[in-house]
């Protein structure tokens, strides 16, 4: 209940000055009051608001409070959290206010230290107003506020801290230094209260706090006896097991631990109990009860609570389910044994292949000289006989150049040179290769160029790759193929801008589902290893690596009794193609200083490329760093002319790079150019302006988009490569 105003008798019946004789017994009573009520453990209400009365008739006050001191967690600044206070609401609004802070929903508090309240708080010490209207440090008062006549404020220490603050106002004849000192010792007590109000406080806050923490932790938690048994478990620790509480209490920690495990958590845990250690943390497996054959892998951390006298009292385990974890690193473990196991038989295959050679050789030249020795003919059936050896030396011959291949893409030696290849003629050249055996197998080979569409005339490429790929796809399309049959080549620009496809189509027996899904293995030939077709079965696999090694996808469409249709997708510019099909530019051909331009990029088909296009341009010369930091290396080691870079490095962003260049006082006057693919026509407009506006203020002189327009970058070299511009 609010504390009511003291009466203007009761005010009156007090003396100017409190020590008075009868005062002081008054005054140890109401100690012994205020010290009663804490002890007997009241509410708050109860303590704060009869010593609120006691004091306002003692001091013949007519209005006043008790606070206590809280602190905003951001700014550290005090305010004032009201205890007990006099009702005097003075309209609607500040009844309402008195009401909620009485009925616990919304305690009143005090936040404004420009003021004659906020002095004490802002101070330390006690503030005494008998003018309050004239006095400097006042703040006004709300209209409707009852007058303020005199106010004394008082802070409220207890152990060098300011807890709290008793405030009184209107007493007949003002406050004095005397009259409050007099009320020390009750401040003093009243300090105390407030302080053991504090601590309890913390420490039910606490409790709470650790309570939440052992219900609403991810972790399992749990209390174990030192024989092992589980005291409490925490939700988590529940839901890991699979049991509830009331069943994990009936059980000890060897029951579900793995009996590989048990040993070494039981030797960890004496050596906690013996006090050489503090804690012991390790991964075990635990035996789900309901479930004895499912294992589930978590990290277990072992602590020791002792009691008052230092002795082992009870342990608190966490534990972490890291079941998934294992099975990544199992997966890894895996995933690294079999790259090492494929590793050593590339190795082996390679070096095997190599050795194989000799013999081989020497096999082949004796059998052909036996078949072409004119001095001593071999007859009739000898000459079958060398001519089988000869054939299967040959097939032998053929798998070891295959097996060369695959051990060189699958060790990532696979080189390429990219330059323009006209298309019809590459093709040609493959199809009177084969024109032979196709004959032979009466087999028509046609060849469909696109009509009108000069774009696909010319290809950026390896043009030995390229054949090495059409051979292998012509070759099986010739021998898998029936009587009378034919063999369709055809080229065209895909609607996918960027792409152009070649289709190799037989009318052969086709492939089921079954076999295409095992089509790109190594060695596996299908079933044909049963047929009189000679083959390795290494062939597509080394077809499927050189079109993805060129960056391009290799598919088959099939089915049984409808032939095969093998389709290679290789990335086109035709831009590119014209541009280094002219060739360079007169007005270059004149000797000129050497450009050095570094180009920071970490694909190597990319590198490929601008190493053919910077070749256009005999004064340039291409150094090329896979990073943004080797960049930086070689830049500061030897600063370029240019720094043509890609947006996306694998270890900095583009910008990042230009911005860590340009503030570089050795590198800040070399031009820097980006290529990005952020401007392509499937960026918005918006992007595509943000991106360059960012890369203006980088400091970039110039954005190219990908794919590339080869005529504006030679235009720019040209530019930047003049001795003006340097």
């Amino acid at each position: 209940m609010p504390v009511p105003a003291a009466s203007a008798a009761a005010s009156a019946a007090h003396p100017e000055s409190l020590p008075v004789a009868g005062v002081v017994p008054a005054l140890g009573a109401m100690i012994v009051r205020v010290q009663s009520r804490f002890i007997r453990a009241a509410p708050l209400a109860e303590v704060f608001e009869p010593l609120l009365t006691d004091l306002l008739e003692f001091t013949g006050s007519r209005f006043g409070f008790v606070g206590e001191v809280h602190h905003h967690t951001s700014t550290g600044a005090p305010y004032l959290r009201m205890l007990a206070l006099t009702d005097i609401a003075w309209d609607a609004a500040t009844r309402a206010l008195v009401a909620s802070h009485h009925s616990g929903t919304a305690p009143l508090e005090f936040h404004n230290l420009q003021s004659l309240y906020g002095q004490p708080l802002q101070t330390g010490l006690p503030v005494i107003a008998n003018a309050p209207d004239t006095d400097p440090r006042r703040a006004g008062l709300p209209p409707g506020h009852p007058p303020l006549l005199a106010f004394a404020g008082v802070p409220l220490f207890h152990g060098g801290e300011m807890v709290g603050m008793v405030g009184l106002a209107n007493r007949d004849g003002g406050y004095d230094a005397p009259s409050l000192a007099f009320l020390e010792p009750l401040m003093v007590s009243v300090a105390a209260i407030i302080d053991a109000v504090r601590l309890e406080r913390g420490r039910r806050e606490a409790e709470h706090m650790l309570r939440d923490t052992f219900e609403l932790a991810a972790v399992g938690i749990s209390h174990v006896a030192l024989d092992g048994r589980f005291l409490r478990v925490n939700p988590r620790m529940c839901e890991l097991l699979g049991l509830p509480a009331g069943e994990i209490q009936r059980l000890r920690f060897h029951d579900i631990t793995h009996p590989d495990d048990i040993d070494l958590d039981l030797r960890q845990l004496h050596t906690l109990l013996n006090g050489e250690i503090t804690r012991y943390t390790m991964e075990k497996r635990y035996r789900l009860p309901r479930q004895p054959d499912t294992l589930i892998w978590v990290q277990l951390t072992v602590g020791l609570v002792r009691d008052s006298h230092g002795r082992p009292d009870y342990l608190i385990s966490v534990v972490e389910d890291i079941n998934a974890r294992k099975a990544n690193e199992a997966h890894v473990l895996a995933v690294q044994a079999a790259e090492r196991a494929n590793a050593a038989k590339t190795e082996f295959l390679s070096r095997m292949s190599h050795e194989l050679r000799t013999p081989l050789n020497a096999v082949l030249g004796f059998a052909q000289l036996l078949r072409l020795n004119a001095q001593q003919p071999l007859h009739a059936d000898q000459l079958l006989k060398v001519q089988r050896i000869e054939q299967a030396g040959a097939h032998l011959l053929e798998m070891i150049n295959d097996v060369l291949d695959l051990s060189h893409i699958e060790s990532g030696h696979l080189s390429l040179s990219l330059r323009p290849v006209a298309l019809l003629p590459l093709v040609e050249e493959v199809a009177s290769l084969l024109a032979a055996d196709a004959q032979a197998r009466d087999v028509h080979i046609q060849l469909q160029p696109p009509e009108d569409d000069g774009a696909a005339a010319r290809l950026m490429t390896d043009p030995l790759r390229l054949r090495q790929v059409l051979i292998n796809l012509l070759s099986n399309a010739v021998k898998y193929n029936r009587p009378h049959g034919r063999v369709r080549v055809r080229w065209q620009l895909l609607a996918e801008p960027g792409w152009l496809r070649f289709d190799v189509i037989d009318t052969g027996p086709g492939l089921s589902p079954e076999q295409q899904a095992h089509l790109f293995e190594p060695f596996n030939r299908l079933g044909a290893e049963r047929s009189e077709v000679p083959g390795t079965g290494i062939g597509l696999v080394i077809t499927e690596r050189l079109v993805r090694g060129m960056g391009g996808r290799l598919r088959v469409v099939s089915a049984p009794g409808q032939g095969c249709v093998f389709s290679v997708d290789l990335p086109h510019d035709p831009a590119v193609c014209d541009v280094a099909h002219r060739g360079p530019r007169a007005d270059t051909q004149e000797p000129a200083p050497v450009f050095e331009v570094l180009y920071a990029e970490g694909d190597a088909l990319n590198v490929a490329l601008m190493r053919s296009l910077v070749a256009l341009r005999p004064h340039c010369q291409l150094q090329v760093a896979d990073s943004a930091r080797s960049a930086l290396q070689q830049a500061r080691a030897r600063p370029p002319g240019l720094l043509l870079m890609d947006m996306d490095l694998p270890d900095l962003p583009g910008l990042a790079l230009a911005q860590q260049w340009l503030a570089d006082p050795q590198l800040s006057q070399v031009p820097v150019v980006v290529l990005s693919s952020d401007d392509s026509a499937e960026s918005s407009p918006e992007a595509a302006h943000a991106a360059a506006r960012a890369a203006a203020q980088a400091g970039v002189v110039a954005r190219l988009s990908k794919p590339i327009d080869v005529a504006a970058l030679l235009a720019l070299l040209d530019r930047l490569a003049a001795p003006a511009s340097r």
